[in-house]
Order: C-alpha cells, then sequence, then structure tokens
C-alpha cells in the first residue's frame, strides 16, 4: 500500500494565495485612447466653429498621443452630427464639438424635428464661446447699447438684421427689446456677411454678425460694435462692453463643447475633461482660439451638465413666452 503524499503546509498556503490573488485588469482610462478619435463638426469646413475644432483637434492629437480628426455633417439644422453621435458606439472614439442646436435638439422643435435628444447625449466639457456683436455702420448716430435703445424708443418698427429665430444673436436682441420696452422688427439672414451687407447698405441700421466677420470692417472704421453678447469680457477686445455687464440678461450663452454618446464609461469622459483642461490652459491654444474672433471658456463635466440644464429651462421659457411653443 502507497504511502500518502504529504505536502507541507506552507506549501498548501503558498498554493493557495497565487489563488486567491486577482489577475491585474487593465482600467479604460489607462488604454483610452488606443486609435483614432473622430470630432463631428456640425458646420461646413471653414466656418468659425469648424476652424476652433480643428485648434482642438490638434492639442488633442498632442496631449493624447493619437490622431484626431475632425469630420463635417452639416445639414438639418446641426442635427445631422449631432445623430450620428447619439447613435455612434459609446467608447470615446467619436464625439462631437457642438452648439447649443446639436446638443440641445428637442428645445428647437419649433423649427426642426431631430431624431435624437439631449438624453442620448453625454456633456464631456464646454471649449470656447463664440463671440457674436451688436454692430452698426461706421456713421451711425449710435455708439452704445443705451443709444440703441434711445433711437428704437424714437423708431418703432426698427429693424434688426439676424440669423433667424433660433440663434443666440435673435435671443439676445429680444431680451433687449423685453428690458427697454422697444418694438423691433426681426429680418432674418442666412449669415452675418449678409446682415453686414444689409447694414452697410442702409437696410437695417443695426444687426447681430460674429466678430470675425466684422473685425475687419470695424478696423477700418466701416463699423462699430456696441458689444459683445458673452458673458465677461474677451481677451482680445477688453475694451468692448458684454451686454451682460449694461444690465441686459443673456438668457443662453453661445457655446461650442465636447459631447460623447450617452453610456460613454466615466473613465473616458474624465480623460477627455482632463485633457481638454491643459489644453484650455495653455497661452498658445487661448493665443490661436482668440485670432480665431472666439473666448476659451472652459466649464469642466459637473459644471457644464448644470450650465446646459439651465441653459434648456431658459430656451424652453423663452421660445414659449415668444409663443413659438405651448
Amino acid at each position: 500500500m502507497a504511502k500518502p503524499m504529504v505536502v507541507p503546509i506552507c506549501g498548501l498556503l503558498a498554493f493557495f494565495s497565487i489563488l486567491l490573488v486577482p489577475a491585474p485588469v487593465p482600467t479604460q482610462a489607462a488604454e483610452y485612447p488606443e486609435r483614432t478619435i473622430t470630432l463631428l463638426v456640425p458646420y461646413a469646413p471653414g466656418a468659425v466653429t469648424d476652424l476652433g475644432a480643428r485648434a482642438l483637434a490638434e492639442a488633442m492629437e498632442k496631449n493624447l498621443k493619437k490622431a484626431v480628426v475632425v469630420v463635417n455633417r452639416p445639414g438639418g439644422g446641426t442635427t445631422i452630427a449631432g445623430n450620428t453621435v447619439a447613435n455612434a458606439k459609446p467608447d470615446g472614439y467619436t464625439l462631437g464639438y457642438f452648439p447649443s442646436s446639436a446638443s440641445l435638439p428637442e428645445v428647437y422643435t419649433y423649427f426642426y424635428q431631430a431624431p435624437y435628444s439631449s438624453k442620448e447625449l453625454r456633456p464631456v466639457c464646454r471649449v470656447v464661446a463664440p463671440v457674436l456683436t451688436v454692430a452698426v455702420k461706421g456713421d451711425s448716430p449710435v455708439n452704445s447699447l443705451k443709444d440703441f435703445a434711445e433711437y428704437a424708443r424714437k423708431n418703432p418698427g426698427t429693424k434688426i438684421g439676424t440669423n433667424g429665430k433660433s440663434t443666440t444673436g435673435y435671443l439676445a436682441i429680444r431680451a433687449i427689446a423685453k428690458a427697454e420696452n422697444l418694438s423691433l422688427v426681426d429680418v432674418p439672414f442666412e449669415g452675418g456677411a449678409h446682415i453686414l451687407a444689409a447694414i452697410l447698405g442702409g437696410h437695417v441700421p443695426i444687426g447681430v454678425p460674429s466678430y470675425p466677420e466684422v473685425k475687419s470692417l470695424a478696423d477700418a472704421k466701416q463699423m462699430k460694435i456696441l458689444a459683445f453678447l458673452i458673458e465677461r469680457r474677451a481677451d482680445f477686445a477688453p475694451n468692448v462692453p458684454t451686454m451682460v455687464e449694461l444690465g441686459y440678461r443673456l438668457a443662453a450663452p453661445s457655446f461650442n463643447g465636447v459631447f460623447a454618446p450617452k453610456g460613454t464609461p466615466d473613465a473616458v469622459v474624465a480623460r477627455l475633461n482632463d485633457a481638454v483642461t491643459r489644453i484650455t490652459q495653455d497661452a498658445a491654444f487661448q493665443t490661436k482660439i482668440n485670432n480665431i474672433g472666439m473666448q476659451v471658456f472652459f466649464e469642466d463635466t459637473k459644471s457644464f451638465e448644470r450650465s446646459l440644464e439651465q441653459q434648456k429651462k431658459n430656451l424652453q421659457q423663452f421660445f414659449k413666452d415668444e409663443g413659438l411653443v405651448k
């Protein structure tokens, strides 16, 4: 009869301790990104938003050590790009660089129908504030928003050139009109260039083009900028006041932010948020954005989520007050 094998107790303990030690599990934050990231822009190449997205993509490549490719998907009131991101795999490799119209589509149902809602997107962070202006012709007697209010009060039905009722410029002008009890007539144009042509041609006395569109004319004294439609003064034009500091409420500030599909892991969102935090603190990136005519205005994930929720409420109330939605 064979003798039973005797295993030293210390050997058994060592054996079972090996079995109990869990195998290391790589984290998504450590692995991400492993391949190219696509950043969708809801406008055509060359537009201000597109230029900002490309500046961000270039900086993200340096920070994340992987290629970041900008893809333009214009159309559908910015919702074609928005829907593409909303339906993408939530792995952090398909992102959107969006304004409010793409990120809060359910608010704009009077103007267009989107096949997705903001609940299908996950905010990552706010990056910049596009800078809109209130501008008049260079030889206009109007030199401030106060002058404009006095002019419009004496001339009921004053025409204002905007890009349409769904835009930040229109919302801002309506806020000024309500605060001053003014009767204004909105004249929608296809873009800032058309607004400027209408002002220079004397068809409308005032309009809301973006700063990059009006800058050269303002430098040449052919146009005057009365105010910026942003929350705080722009670094590149510190002498121009904002409508907020002049006492008017800006219900829906303009923004461009990074969005991911719903369900994107927390670790991936945190990785992206951290990268953009570093990018927006970089002086070279700030200069590049300022040269485009925009202001760096970073908000981290939590802050951006709160801002979006408040902006959604403000916009819904605004369009309800305007009689555009029930």
